[in-house]
């Protein structure tokens, strides 16, 4: 008698042991979901960590002491929630975020102790902290560098609803002796995995539209700087043009002086006076104000050019998107001649039976790296290849030693 007492004593230690272990493994999945989710905190990192550890600690007395379910589910709630606000994000964000959390781990649990049966690792919560660590893991690696995003969804409200309906009909439906749990559970787990879903599809839709209207928006203005840089070149040509005359008369006019070093210099004036022949005369408008203000960059900084370019006057591809294309690689190449020793760009852009071709080679310092100053430097690309997409176009780039390439190819018209 004392034997069978002293063992199940040592059983129901084991058990708690069990628990407290699979509470600490949930506690840490709720950490990584919800540090994934909702983003940065504003408390310092061992504030925050010692708010889970206050979270674990009141989870686990509830349990060694009452061992109540609705209170558990209670807690699982109202507890990520109070956690959630030390997150800067949207009210409603948190809300949704402790609720599906709640909802995802209570129906993990009863899927486990459902198809486990009364197995000691299901009992203690052991595999039901497992699979939400896995869970919780999978969501981190899914939706990485996305939380901090500023998004409000439309529907949280519907989102919020589901998942505290899905509990509900949990609590009321789902007991040890009906033969439908295991399915169930299935649906309402499913149901909550349905909703991460709807909110990730809708966050990638918006992440779409906001990310173009910042292209569409910077491209705009890049486009009207080239503008006035092309109208500011073609009245210094002018002026060069108006002031040449003007030291050919001064120089007549020396020469009745008699006065050699006024002479001497005003020739070196007049030489130093040559007009700026420009890179680029396609005759195309677009083309050419963007090519000669970014070669005339690539120029000053000391690079040796190679320019070839047989485009006819007029295109069917958009000025918008000339800018787009051009301009971000362009911008790229010149960035990194300018962070190089030696600066070599050869271009060639050749128009062929309505297919154009662009190569862009430039000279590079491999062992450079662009410093991180807050932008997102990876913009330019994928508003090039969202412009190409119009065209049917491919943009490729590699690199050979030190010297990159850059190669697009597009149709010369839209889909």
């Amino acid at each position: 008698m004392c034997v069978t007492g002293l063992q199940a004593s040592e059983a129901e230690i084991m058990n708690k042991l069990l628990y407290i272990t699979s509470n600490i493994i949930h506690v840490y999945a709720i950490y990584i979901f919800l540090d994934s989710f909702l983003g940065r905190s504003k408390l310092r990192d061992s504030i925050k960590i010692l708010t889970y550890a206050v979270y674990f600690f009141i989870s686990t007395a509830a349990w060694l002491t009452a061992g109540e379910p609705l209170l558990n589910i209670a807690l699982n709630i109202i507890s990520p929630l109070l956690i959630s606000l030390q997150y800067e994000n949207y009210v409603m964000k948190k809300f949704f975020g402790a609720v599906s959390s709640c909802a995802v781990c209570m129906f993990t649990d009863w899927a486990a102790v459902t198809f486990a049966g009364s197995h000691v690792i299901s009992e203690s919560g052991l595999l039901q902290g497992i699979m939400v660590l896995i869970l919780s893991s999978l969501f981190r690696h899914y939706t990485c560098n996305r939380s901090e995003l500023p998004f409000r969804s439309k529907y949280s409200w519907f989102l919020i609803f589901t998942a505290a309906g899905t509990i509900i009909i949990g609590l009321l439906t789902v007991n040890d002796s009906s033969k439908h749990d295991h399915l169930i559970v299935i649906v309402l787990l499913c149901i909550n995995f349905l909703n991460f879903y709807i909110y990730n599809n809708e966050q990638t839709q918006w992440e779409t539209i906001n990310r173009l209207k910042i292209i569409e928006t910077l491209n705009s203005y890049y486009k009207d700087q080239l503008t006035v840089m092309s109208e500011s070149q073609e009245k210094m040509r002018y002026l060069r043009h108006d002031f040449r005359k003007h030291l050919n008369k001064i120089r007549e006019l020396s020469c009745h002086c008699s006065n050699k070093p006024l002479q001497d210099y005003l020739c070196e004036l007049q030489g130093a006076m040559t007009e700026s022949k420009g890179f680029s005369h396609t005759g195309n408008y677009d083309i050419d104000c963007l090519m000669n203000y970014e070669l005339t960059l690539a120029s000053e900084a000391g690079t040796a050019i190679s320019y070839k370019a047989d485009i006819p006057p007029v295109l069917n591809i958009s000025s918008f998107d000339i800018t787009i294309i051009l301009g971000n690689l362009m911008d790229n190449a010149v960035y990194a001649l300018k962070n190089t020793t030696e600066r070599i760009l050869d271009i060639s852009m050749i128009y062929s039976k309505g297919i154009i071709r662009i190569d862009i080679e430039n000279s590079f310092d491999p062992s450079f790296r662009r410093k991180d100053d807050g932008q997102e430097h990876g913009i330019g690309l994928l508003s090039v290849k969202n412009a190409l997409q119009k065209y049917n176009g491919k943009l490729s780039c590699s690199r050979d030693g030190e010297r990159y390439r850059t190669t697009v190819v597009m149709y010369d018209s839209a889909d």
